[in-house]
């Protein structure tokens, strides 16, 4: 971890600061409850000491224990850590301070204890490398140095007990660190795969809005217009006495346009007319899509013939009026032609027989010169929807 960037170091800390603080306050809570079960056993081992090992759990650890689970959330982190590190500390030495006063035996397995407790501390303590290596050191020099005290322990037990505290010490602490090695790894490959899931949905985003909108418009494309108009128009509810129109609208001479100021401007006529039909379309509550080339298709809620071709003639007029920019010239412009073709209000709605029946009045309205509208009931003479 020495080798982070200090924003990644950071970002470490934050993401273990609020599980350190309930471990710890969790082994806090367990350390108290030993030291209650210690002064219980210290009746049993070292019966005529009891009283001086209650008087001292009583007076340095407990009282630390407690402030330490009471205010666990409260206390600055470093505080709590040094809290749980004393009262490891002090339970240890005062264990080793009692073996002093036992019999060869009882001392053995006292000492013996603090070892293991050592070595458990050691692999649980939720505490950074360096702060891991400090209470070991402070550790085992406390409990050593207490053990050399009146009443020291017998040279045997007492260099046994230095032996086995270095050897298992030193081997937890290995362990210890090997783990905090793990859990960084562990933390790097969770923050590499989080960032993996946010870049592949945000392409998954983007490829869905190519796959649903044109590139150059910015408009539906066709497989999208077929989903919203199915969602629309189809599966939705058609208010009273409207019918469906479909619109079929097709740039006239496009290709002569593109021959005569080039395909960048072209694409700008394209962008413009989408932009333009997408203000229009969305007037009346209609859905617009580049259909293919240069044409686009729409689709809206008409109240009759009339009232769609009126809709189709704005639409005509507006982009008529657009003027193209083309290099350095005055902006040209660009005429349309446009085919329309309805339901009747209460008729069931196909799109494929109404894209079929624009596309034929869009055919019509290019024979006839272009630049118009034409509607698919007038030419089919479907006097039933001309009606109105």
């Amino acid at each position: 971890m020495a080798a982070w960037p200090a924003i990644l170091r950071q970002a470490y800390a934050d993401h273990r600061q609020a599980a350190v603080r309930s471990e710890l306050r969790y082994q806090q809570t367990i350390g108290l409850a030993i030291t209650l079960l210690s002064i219980v056993l210290d009746m049993v081992a070292v019966p005529e000491n009891f009283v001086r090992g209650a008087v001292l759990r009583a007076g340095l650890v407990i009282p630390v224990a407690i402030v330490a689970i009471v205010f666990a959330r409260q206390m600055k982190l470093a505080h709590l850590k040094l809290a749980v590190g004393f009262t490891l500390i002090a339970f240890a030495a005062i264990v080793v301070h009692l073996a002093g006063f036992a019999d060869a035996a009882t001392a053995t397995r006292y000492t013996m204890s603090t070892t293991f407790l050592l070595a458990l501390a050691l692999i649980l303590l939720p505490f950074r490398r360096e702060e891991l290596i400090a209470f070991a050191i402070a550790y085992c020099t406390a409990v050593l140095m207490v053990g050399a005290v009146p009443p020291a322990l017998p040279t045997m037990i007492m260099l046994e007990h230095t032996v086995m505290t270095v050897l298992i010490g030193g081997a937890a602490l290995v362990i210890a660190l090997r783990h905090q090695e793990v859990a960084a790894r562990a933390f790097l490959y969770g923050l590499r795969d989080r960032m993996t899931r946010a870049e592949l949905e945000q392409n998954v985003r983007v490829l869905r809005e190519l796959s649903e909108s044109d590139a150059l418009t910015g408009l539906a494309n066709r497989r999208s217009f077929r989903s919203g108009f199915d969602a629309r128009f189809v599966a939705g509810t058609r208010p009273p006495g409207l019918s469906v129109t479909l619109m079929m609208i097709d740039l006239d001479h496009f290709k002569r346009f593109n021959d005569d100021f080039g395909h960048p401007a072209g694409d700008q006529a394209l962008r413009s007319v989408g932009r333009c039909l997408e203000a229009s379309l969305g007037e009346v509550g209609g859905i617009v899509a580049r259909f293919g080339g240069e044409e686009f298709i729409a689709a809206f809620h008409s109240s009759s013939v009339t009232d769609a071709a009126c809709v189709a003639e704005q639409v005509r007029l507006a982009i008529g009026a657009l003027e193209i920019p083309v290099r350095q010239s005055p902006g040209q412009r660009i005429t349309t032609s446009i085919g329309l073709a309805s339901t009747g209000p209460e008729a069931s709605v196909d799109l494929n027989e109404l894209t079929a029946r624009a596309d034929r009045a869009l055919y019509r309205a290019k024979r006839d010169g272009r630049n118009c509208v034409v509607v698919s009931e007038r030419i089919e003479l479907r006097v039933d929807r001309l009606v109105g």
